[in-house]
């Protein structure tokens, strides 16, 4: 990940707006409180973000990166295309184990991380509500890797089979699932239960807190494709 100056002058500038964010609603906050702290320019926090949402969305995605390139090797990082608001950070992780399962706990734990890192003003946050928040950022970045994974997921049980039904199955599994929905569902789950923690659960995590369901969302998906593939064999 690259730093120099303009890295410096991004943390700044961000390091102050969560300062402030940890003490006053966000919509209070003004550029001016921020390069004023600084003793900078308004135009120097436009040179480097073009709004306060977009800064908020920078800093957590610059943190998330940092924290998944401490626990997972480069191959088993997700990075957004080329088009991504943010294609040089790392904002996922796959991790197969040798069961060729998805093992995601230490990606969730990251990123509850992050959170907890900041933990008064990501509160302060996701106070906000609707288009343009984190929130809404968030559900829009993972649905696609969650649904990514469903269809590793299916594919993955699908090859089980025996070779001569296995297109057969696809196509009954495919007319009658849908990865949208679940991609969206689970990725709602997971991002409001976050969200709950902040707000009303008391700072750390013990582990025979986490333990039984740390990776509960990539096994529920794999259980509710297992079934439904399982359905659509005995159908056949």
């Amino acid at each position: 990940m690259r730093g120099g100056k303009s890295l410096e002058a991004k943390l700044s500038l961000a390091q102050t707006f969560v300062e402030l964010a940890e003490t006053m609603p966000i919509d209070d906050i003004t550029v001016n409180m921020i390069v004023d702290r600084l003793g900078k320019h308004r135009k120097t926090f436009y040179y480097h973000f073009p709004s306060k949402s977009y800064l908020v969305v920078w800093l957590f995605r610059y943190e998330l990166a940092r924290e998944l390139e401490k626990t997972f090797a480069p191959d088993q990082l997700v990075f957004e295309g080329a088009d991504g608001m943010f294609p040089e950070f790392a904002y996922y992780a796959r991790n197969i184990d040798e069961n060729t399962r998805i093992y995601n706990a230490p990606f969730f734990d990251g990123l509850y991380s992050c959170f907890e890192r900041r933990r008064a003003y990501y509160r302060n946050v996701f106070s906000q509500l609707g288009p343009g928040t984190l929130e809404h950022y968030l559900l829009s970045l993972y649905m696609p890797a969650i649904a990514d994974d469903i269809r590793y997921l299916m594919d993955r049980k699908i090859s089980e089979q025996k070779l001569m039904v296995r297109e057969d199955i696809r196509i009954r599994v495919d007319r009658g699932y849908s990865v949208d929905f679940l991609a969206e569902f689970f990725t709602g789950a997971f991002v409001s239960r976050y969200i709950q923690r902040l707000n009303y659960a008391s700072v750390g995590r013990t582990a025979q807190e986490i333990s039984p369901f740390e990776n509960v969302i990539h096994d529920s998906l794999g259980w509710l494709i297992h079934q439904e593939v399982t359905r659509h064999a005995l159908e056949g």
